[in-house]
């Protein structure tokens, strides 16, 4: 079995890619997917279900990140999804705010060592927030650009060519082993992307000399917070701490609401506007009169789909100092009965 391992921040587009690779199947290959969320309510295993059931299984992990908290599951999903379908392929995302060499430690125990031939890292790195976020997150950011075997540098639609060349050898200089391809909406060549999935040239772990990096370049106190998160189950709430400060989600589900869209696109545009507090990733699926639909805020930008029909609404939301209460409140009167 050969595991990818698709990571990146909040909102890179990392759910976007793994669409992107159902799309383009290795053919023959029997693929599992693996997806973790930070959040009590998963979206992106419904998101990704129904896109391509015919050509993976796909398994969620909600409520905690598997780099931490999450670990134990992590760990026992692996091996019974081994044991359950004995996939050719094993996609693994974790949440946003996951520590790739965390996840590595985990993946390179020895109950999981024979599972897999190799194991890829794929980075999605959004192009567009990547100056301002590894100015605030700069170790965070190259540790997890350094592990990469391929790197997506996303989101360059909104980007000038010279801003693109530049971040292309910002990310180069970090992490001169990396094959790093620009790319909007993580979309990539099919014979490009066969060639990422399939060539043998990649190291199915960490370096040593990748893993010292990785230690040498953390701070003493990054080691600390890195696995802490707690729970507030009375909201589906959880925070979580990395190099840059302490993450919160809410998350919510409606059974049998219907909900007014223009109300909805209001609400996303007041996330976006920081109304509610540091809004840094949200994303729902609702039901309306005539249709579902999708909404997403990521990087500044909203975008909105209609969307398979669920069997009911949810909106997941991640950000610091969120005003919980707030949001709820204005869910409730975007409640079109």
């Amino acid at each position: 079995m050969i595991i990818d391992v698709v990571y990146g921040f909040l909102g890179a587009g990392k759910t976007t890619f793994i669409r992107h690779l159902i799309d383009h199947p290795l053919e023959g290959e029997k693929l599992v997917i693996l997806v973790n969320e930070f959040g009590e309510v998963g979206l992106d295993g419904l998101i990704l279900s129904g896109h391509g059931d015919e050509v993976a299984d796909i398994v969620e992990i909600p409520s905690g990140c598997i780099c931490c908290t999450m670990a134990p599951d992590f760990r026992w999903q692996i091996i019974e999804l081994h044991e359950r379908f004995s996939p050719d392929r094993m996609v693994i995302e974790p949440t946003g705010i996951a520590t790739i060499s965390q996840i590595m430690n985990i993946l390179e125990r020895e109950d999981l060592e024979h599972l897999y031939s190799s194991i890829r890292l794929i980075h999605i790195l959004d192009g567009f927030e990547f100056l301002s976020f590894i100015k605030s997150h700069r170790y965070f950011m190259e540790n997890q650009i350094r592990a990469g075997n391929t790197v997506l540098l996303n989101k360059t639609d909104r980007l000038k060519p010279s801003r693109v060349k530049l971040l292309v050898n910002s990310v180069k200089e970090i992490n001169p082993q990396a094959r790093v391809f620009p790319t909007s909406f993580a979309r990539i060549e099919p014979t490009i992307l066969r060639d990422i999935l399939g060539c043998r040239h990649e190291n199915a772990k960490l370096s040593v000399e990748a893993k010292t990096a990785l230690i040498r370049d953390m701070k003493p106190e990054q080691h600390k917070v890195a696995g802490e998160h707690r729970h507030n189950n009375e909201h589906q709430e959880s925070e979580h701490e990395d190099p840059g400060g302490q993450y919160e989600s809410f998350g919510w589900r409606y059974i049998s609401e219907t909900f007014d869209p223009g109300c909805l696109k209001l609400f996303f545009d007041e996330l976006r506007d920081q109304q509610y507090g540091g809004v840094v990733r949200a994303k729902g699926i609702f039901r309306t009169q005539d249709e579902w639909i999708k909404l997403e805020l990521a990087s500044g930008e909203i975008h909105i789909d209609t969307s398979q029909k669920g069997r009911e609404s949810m909106v997941s939301i991640i950000g610091r100092f969120m005003n919980i209460s707030k949001m709820e409140t204005q869910l409730k009167d975007c409640n079109a009965e």
